[in-house]
Parts: C-alpha cells; sequence; structure tokens
C-alpha cells in the first residue's frame, strides 16, 4: 500500500480502461469477472462461460466413500481448509487431493499434524481419464477456492452428478452452486465446512443423485459452437 503502489495499480486501471473501452463488445468469462470489469474498470462485459475440457464425457458412477479436491496446490485455492474441514468433520470419508503445487509437502505435514494423515491421500498429477474416473466415483467434490475466477472444477463435479461443497467466498462457483439443492454453501471456517462433510456423509444415495441431478442441469453447456457464435457475432 506504499504511494508508488497505488500509482502502479491505478496506471493499470487507466490503461485497462482505454484498451478495453475501444472494444466493440466485451466477454468475461463468468459473471464474477464481469463484476470486477465493472467496479474496477467501470466497464460492462457479458458473461459468457468457456465449456469444461472434457465436456460430454463425464459421467456418474457410485458415490463412493472419498471426497475430491481438485486444482493447483497453491494459497489462493486453499487446499489447506479442505484438510482442515476434514480433521473438523467425523470420520466417515476420506479426502482425495488431485494436483501439484508449492503446498504439497505442507499439506501432507499438516495432514500428519491435524490427526488425518492416514484419510488424505495426495495423488498429484493426474491424466484426463483419472481425473474423469474420480469425479465420477467420488461422494461429493470439495472446492474452496478465494474469489475464483470461473470454476472449472465446480462445473465438472456438477456435470458429473456429484454435489459441491464450497464457500460463500469461492467466487465462481457460486454461480452453479446452490446451497441444500446441488450442493453446500458455507463459511469459509474449518468447522462449517466439516459440518459440510458430514452432511454429505450423512446423505442417502437417492438424495445424492437427485442434488448431483439438479447440479448437471445448471452446468449444463451448448459448447463451444455457442461460444464461438456468440464472440463473432459482432464482427459479421
Amino acid at each position: 500500500d506504499a504511494p508508488e503502489d497505488r500509482a502502479a495499480r491505478e496506471a493499470i486501471h487507466a490503461m485497462d480502461r482505454t484498451a478495453l473501452g475501444e472494444c466493440r463488445a466485451l466477454f468475461a468469462i463468468s459473471r464474477n469477472v464481469a463484476g470486477r470489469l465493472a467496479r474496477f474498470n467501470h466497464l460492462t462485459a457479458e458473461p459468457l462461460a468457456p465449456p469444461p475440457p472434457h465436456l460430454g464425457r463425464y459421467r456418474t458412477g457410485d458415490y463412493g466413500g472419498f471426497l475430491l479436491w481438485a486444482g493447483r496446490l497453491e494459497p489462493i485455492k486453499r487446499p489447506d481448509l479442505a484438510v482442515r474441514a476434514l480433521a473438523a468433520a467425523g470420520p466417515d470419508l476420506r479426502l482425495k487431493i488431485a494436483g501439484r503445487g508449492p503446498l504439497e509437502g505442507e499439506l501432507r505435514r499438516l495432514a500428519d499434524r491435524l490427526g488425518v494423515g492416514e484419510r488424505v491421500d495426495l495423488l498429484g498429477w493426474v491424466g484426463d481419464e483419472e481425473l474423469l474416473e474420480l469425479y465420477a466415483g467420488c461422494r461429493a467434490v470439495l472446492y474452496a477456492p478465494l474469489d475464483e475466477d470461473h470454476g472449472y472444477v465446480a462445473v465438472e463435479a456438477l456435470l458429473s452428478g456429484k454435489p459441491v461443497l464450497t464457500t460463500h467466498d469461492a467466487g465462481g462457483p457460486l454461480e452453479f452452486v446452490e446451497d441444500g439443492a446441488s450442493g453446500f454453501v458455507c463459511p469459509a471456517e474449518p468447522e462449517a465446512l466439516g459440518a459440510a462433510i458430514d452432511r454429505a456423509a450423512a446423505l442417502p444415495e437417492r438424495r445424492l443423485r437427485e442434488m448431483g441431478e439438479i447440479g448437471r442441469r445448471h452446468a449444463g453447456h451448448p459448447g463451444w459452437d455457442a461460444v464461438v457464435d456468440r464472440l463473432t457475432e459482432t464482427l459479421r
């Protein structure tokens, strides 16, 4: 917050306003990003979500005894919150973390320190087929980043028919996840997220499938053709 930092920030905003203001149309990957453009740059953008990378390949399998967390292991994604939430929850579910990043070693130490090391599987990087299999077989997906732009993980989870556990400050995922309908939305605190984990653990499979179907309908996407058509409409 030094004067030179504020000046740099204001210069970036001014350049963004000038450059983006010359566009005949502006699009954002989510309502969350469009909101930032309005708030910081006083520009209006139309939300136009890109389809997830494996559209048409997501499937629903069993509702197994584990939660899935997927993404880069870095602070803004808050994988540590997932581990802390597991420690605050009952012993019924495991947590499988798919991804790599600078927090990997710290997460292992944290899980051991909190007494849940044997219930946390750090899978590292997983390939496309394995990731699709994890989505298909998990009980629910736990995804609680801080102010995420869009949130592919939430969309992929819902298209796999799985409820999503997230937080009030997650940003983009809140455009798809409805509390009590397609998942659970709670404060970004281990105890609250742990209680959501226990709720997911206690639900019968019939109810989980109902939530998954609601989420699938909400997260449905027409695909890249529709996105490209809208993007190029102003040029035709």
